[in-house]
């Protein structure tokens, strides 16, 4: 059983400079494991942005490990793990505590607290509760915590649990909210966005045949209680369809998201958008090429993105649009979700942080930002 920080590894490996934006690269893991930054929602730093978290597997099918990178030192140390894996990941807005959940026997599950730059725990046993089937979401309060889960074949849910009384209720159910990713806003943590896969289909044994119908994908928002139910002009009719790949745009209250369109529209007219819920019509933000998984900074100024042709990791400017490409990702991005780069800012957004298979075998990477370069995209 891997204690936290029983063991410190060095695997850095310096993947030189970006000739053109300056940025320079390091490949944080380089030992033959499938490794993931995680997904790119939310920054899994500490508030410092000294450490950062992300996982680890011997293969694609065995459970997840928990470890810790410091970008100061390059030293790799293990946080947790769990007999079948560690699931429902998320971080306080604060960016103090990583939490995931691990089975605690055949009644439940356990969210085990991990304060990133002490590696102190503490964990909470939900009894009866249904196992987490996403990521999970943290509010600013650090003990409201959401996940969605599966009943059965187009019976889904939202779990919302209170860490500090240990109890649970499900707030959310719906018929096709297969892959809902609830997402609670980080700055008042009142509204909790959930994707809507409409016309999802699946066999009986739960295989997916298709993941949305032809209407595609859309977004709402619900509050804390599962009530107040919000649909957002977003995806079909008002918008192509929406990838499902959205986050929130720091503590602005509003929504970034990308949408599906042809290489050349998007390339034109932009395909990463942005909404205030309550705005009639959502606003691209960027054009020049086809955006995938975005990730804001905390204050709403800038965003980062796996772009393509080439992909590419770009950073640019939420108010001017200007972006340019920070580097190459080198990533091959296939079927397995560890080949996407899944970019994410640090807090002080000094790095990017990005995955790459470009050795063959899936690998936490760091770009350095080059300083200024950010706040020339910011200006008009």
């Amino acid at each position: 059983m891997l204690e936290p920080g029983s063991i410190t590894a060095r695997e850095a490996v310096h993947c030189g400079t970006d000739p053109d934006s300056g940025a320079s690269i390091v490949q944080l893991t380089s030992g033959p494991a499938v490794h993931s930054n995680i997904y790119c929602e939310v920054p899994y730093f500490d508030p410092s942005s000294r450490w950062l978290i992300y996982t680890k597997s011997p293969t694609s099918y065995e459970p997840l490990q928990v470890w810790r990178a410091d970008l100061e030192r390059y030293w790799l140390t293990p946080v947790c793990e769990g007999a079948r894996g560690i699931s429902g990941m998320a971080m306080s807005p604060d960016q103090r505590f990583f939490y995931c959940t691990r089975d605690a026997g055949e009644d439940g599950f356990e969210v085990l607290r991990t304060e990133i730059a002490t590696l102190e725990q503490k964990s909470v046993v939900f009894e009866g509760a249904p196992l987490p089937g996403s990521m999970g979401s943290m509010a600013p309060d650090n003990r409201t915590y959401i996940y969605a889960t599966v009943f059965a074949v187009y019976d889904y849910g939202v779990v919302r649990c209170d860490l500090t009384e240990g109890t649970w209720e499900i707030i959310h159910r719906g018929h096709d909210i297969c892959n809902a990713h609830p997402q609670i806003e980080p700055g008042r943590g009142e509204d909790y966005l959930i994707q809507h896969n409409r016309g999802c289909e699946f066999d009986k044994q739960g295989r997916c045949l298709r993941l949305v119908g032809d209407e595609g994908a859309t977004l709402y928002l619900i509050n804390r209680d599962g009530e107040d139910y919000r649909p957002l002009p977003v995806g079909k009719p008002y918008t192509r369809p929406v990838q499902g790949h959205q986050c929130w745009l720091g503590t602005t209250g509003e929504i970034l998201f990308t949408v599906g369109s042809p290489m050349e529209e998007a390339r034109k007219r932009g395909n990463l958008l942005a909404l205030r819920p309550g705005e009639e019509r959502a606003r691209p933000v960027a054009g020049g090429y086809y955006y995938c998984h975005p990730n804001a900074s905390r204050d709403g100024r800038f965003f980062v993105s796996d772009a393509r042709p080439g992909n590419l990791i770009v950073v640019g400017s939420i108010k001017t649009g200007r972006n340019r490409v920070l580097c190459p990702s080198q990533s091959s991005f296939s079927s397995p979700q560890y080949t996407h780069p899944h970019p994410y800012f640090s807090p002080d957004c000094r790095w990017v942080i990005f995955n790459s298979d470009r050795t063959g075998v899936p690998h936490v990477h760091a770009a350095r930002v080059p300083d200024g370069l950010l706040e020339e995209l910011d200006v008009d």
